[in-house]
């Protein structure tokens, strides 16, 4: 191609014609302007079309991350309330607002508190966040994650509160009181890798002493400050971690199918 054109023009050198010569030129300029142009169109389209791949397989990765974490969220807020249901009638009998047999209380101390903790998946979003790809995410949907991120790390706050609580006995006095109530969880059977401790005689109180701690103010106190975090946990799960959990999962599916 460059021969012919190299040719064309020194044809029209020789024949003297020059005006012809440079209005060939300047098209001929023009022809490799409009191809270099029409090059760079195609380069950023292929860009375009890899950055758009790479943000559809980032959205779908987090979509699965966020997935699982409902499913773990879900679960862990039916076993929550269930506890905080207990602890609600444990404080109502401590201050004879409500009435049941010795074993019933008992059941409800034993089920006061949920033993597991709450773990979840965060690696997609922050690999995307160190590799530079969550830059590729609309504005709202990084937005949404952000607000995901708070709401989780202000829930760690929450429950550091609540550890602190419990754990800031002096002469152990917490950790008695704990264990004279049931109040000390047990590994759950199917995560158990050794045999379970018996607790110490010292704790197993007969029916009479048990009630008579429950009904004790000091007890009435350091329970109903383990119930209100407790229920803040709740609160801030429900409707706070949880819903928007659901909105970035329903915002993902929406930029998912308007891609």
């Amino acid at each position: 191609m460059s021969k012919l054109f190299r040719k064309i023009r020194q044809n029209l050198l020789s024949e003297g014609k020059t005006s012809k010569y440079l209005k060939y030129a300047i098209g001929e300029i023009a022809l490799v302007v409009i191809g270099i142009l029409i090059a760079l169109q195609i380069n950023n389209w292929n860009e375009n079309r890899k950055q758009e791949n790479s943000k559809q397989h980032l959205m779908l990765a987090i979509k699965k991350e966020l997935a699982t974490n409902k499913e773990h969220i879900e679960d862990y807020l039916k076993e929550l309330n269930k506890s905080n249901a207990n602890f609600n009638k444990v404080l109502l009998y401590s201050i004879g607002k409500d009435s049941f047999p010795v074993d019933s209380l008992r059941y409800y101390l034993s089920n006061m508190e949920y033993p597991r903790l709450l773990s979840l998946l965060s690696s997609v979003r922050e690999g995307a966040i160190n590799s530079g790809k969550f830059e590729l995410l609309s504005d709202s949907l990084k937005q949404s994650l952000s607000m995901l991120k708070d709401y989780t790390d202000s829930r760690k706050s929450i429950n550091n509160i609540s550890n602190e609580i419990v754990n800031s006995g002096f002469d152990f006095k917490v950790d008695r009181l704990l264990n004279s109530l049931y109040l000390v969880p047990e590994v759950p059977s199917n995560l158990a890798l050794h045999s379970p401790i018996p607790k110490h005689p010292d704790f197993i109180l007969n029916d009479a002493n048990l009630i008579t701690l429950v009904k004790d103010p000091e007890t009435y106190l350091l329970l109903d400050k383990i119930y209100v975090y407790n229920i803040a946990d709740e609160i801030w799960m429900k409707f706070g971690l949880a819903d928007q959990t659901n909105k970035t999962l329903n915002l993902i599916d929406k930029e998912l199918s308007n891609d």
